[in-house]
């Protein structure tokens, strides 16, 4: 914190002595203070004056001090202005709700006493502070955001043209000579073409990474089941997948997008690294436990590696299926629920397969 802020104190009080009073015990090199008579013009003020800290006085003829702050609140460039009632009415409850109901921070009583003004004051203006470092700070990562998103796709697709390029010089040469190569070089050639595909899905996966994790929609209300038999629809398993559902009929708060993500991934990997001829994949909700269930009969995953799966590029290897992953989709799946405020984790004591658990919802 930068202890030579310079701040701009707004007074406002009818009285002229009052102000010369109030005035004198704030005043400190790194300050301006200005000061006006009444409620009108101190919003006068404020539309060409950026101001750190009202203090005004509730009994004004014309616009008293509620009057001011209700419109100060009403304005996107001065509603989070603190302010300060000065008052020498009764501290009863109703006077004080009052104020609070309308977005005052603080009261100071007539008569004042100079030390705890100052302090008050003093305490205010670094909230001030902080607060203007947080937007700043909340500014230039929105600003690191948007040129983190423009460079992605940038390098995405210069990685990904030469790439290409690859891909189609590999199959052009296979088409005319395809008599002429023996068998290692065939194998050499789709290997070739098969790791052009794994870094064309890695350039991709990164992309829909990036983009995903800063998804910044709000959570709604949605329905558990509603939005699980639109992944089943996107995946359309086929005749030797087969998915049960249990008590799914219940809405919680979350990002229909993420929750959709999250669904996808570990459906997506069940299917990815079962071994059975038949997989079988169970999603269910436990009302009392608020959270959801993915239950498959694959190969399990190792307990020691019940943490390491939710890393950056971490793999179990080839799936039974013959593909492998990339090692980014449970590291999304975990932002995705951190970002709405849930938890995502292994059940290692589940020996039948994999379990995994999405927990902490809010039910609505």
């Amino acid at each position: 914190m930068n202890a030579t802020n310079k701040h701009t104190l707004l007074l406002i009080d009818d009285k002229p002595a009052n102000l010369i009073a109030l005035k004198s015990m704030l005043e400190k090199p790194n300050r301006e203070i200005i000061t006006c008579n009444s409620g009108n013009e101190g919003l006068q003020i404020l539309l060409k004056e950026k101001v750190s800290l009202i203090l005004v006085d509730v009994q004004m003829p014309e616009m008293d001090g509620y009057e001011f702050v209700e419109i100060t609140k009403q304005h996107p460039n001065t509603a989070n202005i603190p302010t300060i009632f000065v008052t020498a009415i009764s501290d009863e409850a109703k006077y004080i709700n009052k104020a609070y109901d309308l977005g005052a921070i603080d009261f100071l009583f007539k008569p004042l006493v100079t030390e705890i003004t100052r302090k008050k004051v003093d305490s205010f203006l670094k909230i001030w502070d902080y607060d203007q470092e947080l937007k700043m700070l909340n500014d230039k990562l929105v600003a690191k955001n948007g040129e983190l998103e423009q460079f992605a796709n940038i390098i995405a697709h210069d990685l990904k043209t030469p790439l290409n390029n690859i891909k189609s010089l590999v199959e052009f040469i296979e088409e005319e000579h395809l008599l002429d190569l023996k068998e290692e070089a065939t194998d050499l050639f789709d290997m070739v073409k098969s790791s052009a595909m794994s870094m064309s899905k890695l350039i991709d996966d990164l992309l829909h990474y990036s983009k995903n994790v800063e998804n910044n929609d709000r959570k709604e209300t949605i329905n558990i089941l509603s939005e699980v038999n639109a992944v089943i629809k996107l995946i359309n398993p086929n005749g030797d997948i087969k998915i049960t559902k249990d008590n799914l009929n219940h809405t919680i708060d979350f990002q229909s997008v993420a929750f959709k993500q999250i669904i996808q991934n570990l459906i997506s990997n069940a299917i990815k690294y079962n071994d059975k001829e038949t997989t079988e994949i169970n999603i269910s909700f436990d009302e009392d436990q608020k959270q959801i269930a993915i239950t498959d009969n694959g190969p399990g995953i190792p307990e020691n590696q019940s943490e390491k799966i939710f890393q950056m590029f971490y793999t179990l290897g080839q799936s039974s299926r013959g593909d492998s992953g990339t090692g980014m989709g449970l590291n999304l799946v975990r932002k995705l629920a951190e970002r709405n405020d849930v938890k995502v984790y292994h059940n290692s004591q589940y020996k039948n397969g994999s379990q995994f658990i999405i927990s902490d919802l809010k039910t609505s």
